[in-house]
């Protein structure tokens, strides 16, 4: 705007220099031109003479209103190349502005973004590390159950094989026990049934005595026979183990053995089967 006035104000001083350029030539064309020299006069066409200097001046005015407009064109022209590349600069400027505002809006834009990666990152990085806290007290937690549940263990495996060991030694003791009650009752049973065996024995040898024919033989003589039974006291084989030295006594005594039979026996089949086959010390009394 202050452009376009400052072009129109200095063309209007052109112009009042133009008219007052123009006023002076007319003043020296008419006012100063010398006078002509006392000759002859001659006829003089003024009418032309002036209409030739109107001429020039109207040509020289039109020729300094040309100058002047092409000046003013050319002014022209520059202002609106001035103001087209102001314009431009403006624009350039503008545009520049805008490039600079959104290189500082996508670096605000990455500024930001950076400083939520940072803290995403840094949340993350937290609760990594919480994780890894809780992931080591929780192996903390299990070390401790592990080693608890091992020395329990390792108490009750204890327990279980001091408990075992005095079962063990109880089972022991009870089968020492057992054994010695056992071997007591069978010495107590083998004694009972020896001294069974030999009131049978002394009953036996009663009954062969009896059965023994002593007609002419001499006194004092004995032998020891081995005598085998089957059931019920029957007499199955006698064997005369140990001579008396007389042949005809221990013929007698084999047959007083045969002749006695079934011989008494226990009813307890323990007791008989001790004595199925037994010796006995065949002496006659007297």
């Amino acid at each position: 705007m202050q452009s376009g006035l400052f072009s129109t104000a200095r063309s209007l001083l052109l112009s009042v220099a133009l008219h007052a350029v123009v006023a002076v030539l007319l003043i020296f064309s008419f006012e100063f031109k010398p006078a002509p020299p006392p000759v002859k006069p001659k006829h003089i066409n003024v009418v032309k003479a002036v209409s030739v200097d109107k001429q020039a001046v109207e040509q020289e005015l039109q020729r300094l209103a040309d100058q002047e407009k092409a000046k003013q064109e050319a002014e022209l022209k520059k202002q609106r190349e001035l103001e087209r590349k102001a314009e431009e600069a403006r624009k350039q400027r503008q545009a520049e502005e805008r490039k600079l505002a959104e290189i500082k809006k996508k670096k605000e834009q990455e500024l930001k973004k950076q400083k939520e990666a940072e803290q995403q990152l840094e949340a993350e990085k937290q609760k990594l590390e919480e994780e890894n806290k809780r992931k080591e007290e929780e192996a903390r937690k299990a070390e401790e159950e592990r080693k608890r549940k091992e020395e329990a263990a390792r108490k009750a495996e204890e327990e279980r094989k001091r408990k075992e060991e005095e079962e063990r030694k109880r089972l022991e003791a009870e089968k020492a026990l057992q054994e010695q009650l056992e071997a007591e009752q069978r010495q107590l049973q083998e004694q009972q049934d020896m001294d069974e065996i030999q009131r049978y024995l002394a009953r036996i040898g009663r009954v062969i005595e009896g059965r023994f024919n002593k007609l002419n033989l001499p006194d004092g003589l004995s032998c020891i026979i081995s005598i085998r039974l089957l059931e019920g006291g029957k007499v199955a084989d006698v064997v005369i183990a140990q001579s008396s030295g007389n042949a005809l006594f221990d013929e007698r005594a084999q047959r007083a053995v045969y002749a006695s039979s079934p011989l008494p026996v226990p009813s307890e089949p323990r007791v008989f089967n001790k004595m199925r086959t037994f010796q006995i010390l065949f002496r006659p009394k007297d």
